[in-house]
Order: C-alpha cells, then structure tokens, then sequence
C-alpha cells in the first residue's frame, strides 16, 4: 500500500465523524478538507461502510456522497465476485479431501458487518495445514494460478514464511494461502493456528457456506493483524471496533480462554481496545475490561500511533517498532531483536534467489546453486546502503 501525502487532514476528519456516531456530544473543530477526506476513505479501504453510515445524512456534501457511492458499488460488485471464487475454491480443495479455513475478507465482512458489500478486500485468503501446503499449491497451480513474484519458493519454506501468494489465471484476484495465521516473528501474538481448526465455524456467503475462523479467534486473529502492521489502515480497526460494539454476538468469555492458553494473544487485543476507543469512540465491553486493561507501554505504543493518525494520517507501518514496544519484558525484546536481526540477512540474502539474480549472471541449470554465493554480491553491489539502513533501524 503506498503511502500518500496528502490524508492527513482527511484522516482527522473521518476520524471526527465516525467518533460523532458513536460520541453524539463530541464537537471538537476538524478541517473541512472533503478533497484529502476522499483520499483517506480510499487510502484506508473503508468508503463503503462510510457511505453506508452517512448515506442519510447531512454531514457529507452531496459531491462527497456521490463518490462514495460509486466507490461502493464497484467495491460491493468485486466483492461478490471474489466470495463467488472463494466458494469454487473452498469446494475444490474439499472435493481433494484438504480441509480448509476462509480468512479475512468475505469471512470478516460477514463476522463485523453482516454485509459482504460493506467491508473492502482484495484477495481470497484462505488457510489449509501445513501439511497439506504442497497438495494445495498444486490444485491451484493445475487450475491455471502462478506465484506473485517473489512468491514462488515460499510454500517449500514453511518454517520462514507464513502464507504464498498465487495470481488467478486472468489476472483478476490472487489467492493467499495460508499454513499460519503470521510469519515467525508475530505468532505468539495472536491464537495457535493448530487449536483454531478445532473451534472452527461456518459462514453463509450468497454462493455457498465456507468454513471460517471462530468470532472468538478472528477477533484476536484481526488484533495481531492490525497490531503486526501497526494499524495501517483504518480499515483493520473499524472491524475490531464492529465486533465490540457488536458485543452480544462474541463468547468473551471464550476469548479469555483462548488468551489464557496464548497469553500474549491480550496484548494486540488490549492495544486494539484502547485505539477503538480513543480513534472510534467504541467502548470495551465490561466482560473484557479487566481483561483487556492496557499496560504502561501498551498505552505508550497507542499514544504514539494516535498521533500518527493525527498528524499526518497513517502511521510509519512498522511491525518491529510495533511488536518491540509492546513485549514487557527486557529480556524478551533482547531475544527478539537479535532473531529478526539476523533472520532478515539469512533469509533475504542466503535463501531467496530471485529473477534478478538469473538475469545478473545467466547460468545453466545445472549450476543453478551458484546464485547463492553469487546473490549476496549482487545484494552488496546494488543495495548496500539501504540494507544497513533496515538493520539499523530494527537496532535503534
């Protein structure tokens, strides 16, 4: 998702007006920016639950509503679409006998919004066991799918990545298949992806049911999420905000139990209750309150991301500053650290051979293993400086 220049006004607007929904007493001045407003909805995913909101009302001028509108019925259209495919997909993998799990998209548009139309999604993420990644991999590849680039060895790198991403046939949609729920670095933040599969549930799309995530772990399935990108996109806290204002639908209980298990499952959860409230005006129900009670850092992570929002309408994206301000124990972040600090050289430079290495020096087949003494040097040669960046600022 590329950054824009230009949302920060917009930011703070939409932020006022979805707050207003849920504060009616809230009055505090915001910019009239309904330009910048535009690119933030676009730039955050979240124009057609805006439009959905605000349809009737005043508070949009009539130019503003009708982008969002059109914005709406393209989204709604694509996103029937994508749910059409994720049902064909869901009854192949079924029909081979691979069982499997919708993530994201019309499985969280349902769970939050009880609407595929009011959620924006872009893929089809679904998650199968990793024993199953390389049965999987090949249906698709049999239906006419081809890796992303960058994608095509990962599902034979289980252990180092999480998901693969393969393109439709015609180019329309990708596919995320899924074998964990985060890479490495960020599944301790969230539910074991082995106990969801057992607490599994179904949805009903217009095509066909499929089978989804438990609302109790995809809550704090979306709160690793959001918090693993550090809330990029607003779109990743109105669906944690729906659910807790949705409250009577969620077993709370059942994620106390769930976090109890996964202890460090709370700690997105906390940061996303504090955002939802802060940014959105939803309070957290009184069942999880105390389970959810922010701690010092948890509170100084949220301020900071509030701020981002704030000021120039998005925050900086990283996971590591994220993740890193979070952990509560020293000794935690030490190991953390030094993991990421030398997975990133090991993985990126050592074991990911790609295009631009074969087109760097053209070898035979059969010398194919050369590439990786030869990637390194490329690496060095052509992206020295802005890699010593990236490690030092995972240091600082």
């Amino acid at each position: 998702m590329p950054a824009s220049t230009n949302i920060g006004a917009g930011t703070r607007l939409l932020l006022h007006l979805w707050k207003g929904l849920n504060e009616p007493g809230d009055r505090a001045d915001f910019e009239s920016n309904w330009q910048s407003f535009l690119e933030a909805c676009d730039y955050h995913q979240v124009s057609p639950i805006v439009f959905h909101c605000f349809q009737g009302r005043s508070d949009l001028p009539p130019e503003v509503l009708e982008h969002l509108r059109t914005s709406f019925y393209r989204i709604s259209a694509y996103n029937h679409y994508l749910a059409k495919h994720l049902v064909q997909l869901v009854s192949e993998f079924e029909r081979q006998r691979i069982p499997c799990l919708a993530l994201k998209g019309p499985a969280v548009a349902m769970a939050s919004y009880g609407d595929l139309s009011l959620r924006q999604y872009e893929d089809i993420d679904i998650m199968v066991h990793v024993e199953d990644i390389s049965s999987a991999v090949e249906i698709l590849f049999s239906r006419g799918f081809h890796p992303i680039r960058g994608h095509s060895e990962r599902y034979k790198n289980v252990q180092l990545y999480h998901e693969v991403a393969l393109a439709a046939p015609d180019g329309s949609y990708a596919v995320d298949l899924h074998w964990q729920l985060a890479p490495p670095y960020a599944r301790v933040f969230g539910p074991d992806a082995s106990a969801v599969w057992l607490r599994a549930a179904t949805v009903r799309l217009p095509f066909g049911d499929v089978p989804v995530l438990s609302r109790e772990d995809l809550f704090l399935a979306l709160c690793q999420h959001g918090t693993r990108h550090r809330w990029r996109q607003l779109k990743w806290l109105f669906d944690v905000a729906e659910l807790l204002r949705n409250s009577e639908t969620m077993d709370w209980s059942g994620v106390e139990d769930i976090i109890k298990i996964s202890p460090m499952a709370r700690v997105p959860a906390s940061l996303a209750a504090l955002l939802a409230d802060e940014l959105l005006g939803i309070r957290v129900p009184l069942e999880l309150a105390k389970v959810l009670e922010p701690a010092k850092r948890t509170r100084a992570v949220g301020r900071a991301i509030r701020h981002e929002f704030l000021s120039s309408g998005q925050t900086n994206g990283s996971s590591h500053d994220t993740l890193l301000g979070l952990e509560q124990h020293p000794l935690v972040r030490v190991k953390y650290l030094a993991i990421e600090a030398l997975r990133y050289p090991v993985r990126e430079i050592l074991f990911t051979i790609t295009e631009k290495d074969s087109q760097f020096v053209r070898l035979p087949a059969k010398l194919r293993l050369l590439y990786y003494f030869i990637r390194p040097l490329r690496l060095m040669l052509q992206h020295g400086r802005s890699a010593a960046r990236r490690i030092w600022s995972m240091a600082r």
